[in-house]
């Protein structure tokens, strides 16, 4: 079931597998840098807001750091090792190699764009409550510091792009970015003080009503103007939550694990599948190379890369800078 592979998962996976290449990824780095100083205000707006030590990246950073390269295309060639590995293993133990794969392309995303202190996270930022029965599994999101999963969502709110899983937007304000609270953060929307969703509730989570619902508020014209594919981050966000449970049950629940991809029942059945789907959100495998994660890094790669990155406000007209 999850061994699954297309003509356009393999080319997005071709194509970042070049910056394996040292001099391809250093470059890269430095059109990073070149890309997002105009912006180094939004980085310390941001920092300041949520109270976490982010920078942008700077060439005389790179330059002192060379270490810092050899590191992330470290993480990348795991990434890409694990997947492979993962497509010719059993359904049993597969989901661990691809969410340690997913893990590895989220470090290898986050730390080449933006500086973290400290450097390295220190947990996933995403702690599983195990149980019997799936409607009693929760999901809790941990915005600390070190988490790796809050680097990636401080990551994309950095790249203009509200997410239901932070609880700080990006806003607008006379030309500039500046950050608000998110009425919409998931966990305050279900009246869910504690920060846990249940499995249910996450997988019932519909990221397209999301967006819609905030670009249908008067608010709309204060969002930036983002093009991330057909899969927005936050179906990428949600998929990845959830292949994080299944990879945790086929961890530490391998029995319970066994008994979902039997199908034994109907919740049993419909996870299994939700949890393929999920993994699709990864490295795609839809009919469009636009879709999943690794899509998403291509493209932004790619702008930066031919000079198009840019902030603009839906009326198209430039951020200050």
């Amino acid at each position: 079931m999850f061994r699954y592979s297309t003509e356009y998962t393999s080319a997005l996976w071709s194509t970042i597998e070049r910056l394996t290449l040292l001099h391809p990824y250093t470059m890269l780095q430095e059109q990073v840098a070149d890309a997002y100083t105009p912006y180094a205000y939004v980085v310390k707006r941001y920092s300041d807001v949520v109270g976490r030590r982010i920078y942008p990246l700077g060439k005389e950073y790179l330059r002192k750091h060379s270490e810092v390269a050899h590191q992330n295309v470290a993480l990348l060639k795991n990434s890409i090792e694990l997947w492979r590995k993962a497509r010719s293993t059993s359904d049993a133990v597969a989901p661990l190699l691809y969410h340690y794969s997913w893990h590895c392309l989220n470090s290898f995303f986050a730390y080449t764009l933006f500086q973290w202190e400290p450097q390295h996270s220190s947990s996933h930022g995403v702690k599983v409550v195990l149980n019997d029965k799936q409607e009693n599994i929760k999901v809790q999101i941990q915005h600390t510091e070190k988490s790796l999963l809050q680097r990636l969502i401080d990551t994309w709110t950095l790249l203009g792009v509200p997410l239901a899983f932070s609880p700080i937007l990006p806003n607008i304000n006379n030309g500039e970015m500046n950050f608000v609270p998110n009425n919409n953060y998931l966990p305050n929307k279900l009246q869910n003080e504690s920060g846990n969703l249940s499995l249910p509730q996450l997988l019932t989570f519909d990221p397209e009503k999301f967006e819609n619902d905030l670009f249908a508020q008067d608010t709309k014209r204060e969002l930036p103007y983002t093009r991330m594919g057909i899969s927005s981050p936050n179906a990428t966000l949600k998929s990845y939550l959830v292949f994080f449970v299944a990879s945790t049950l086929a961890r530490y629940r391998p029995v319970q694990w066994h008994s979902i991809l039997g199908g034994k029942t109907k919740e049993d059945s419909e996870f299994a599948l939700f949890s393929n789907e999920a993994l699709k959100q990864y490295t795609g495998g839809g009919t469009t190379s636009q879709e999943g994660f690794l899509a998403q890094v291509n493209h932004i790669f790619k702008e930066i890369k031919d000079g198009h990155f840019k902030f603009i406000d839906r009326d198209g007209q430039l951020l200050k800078t």
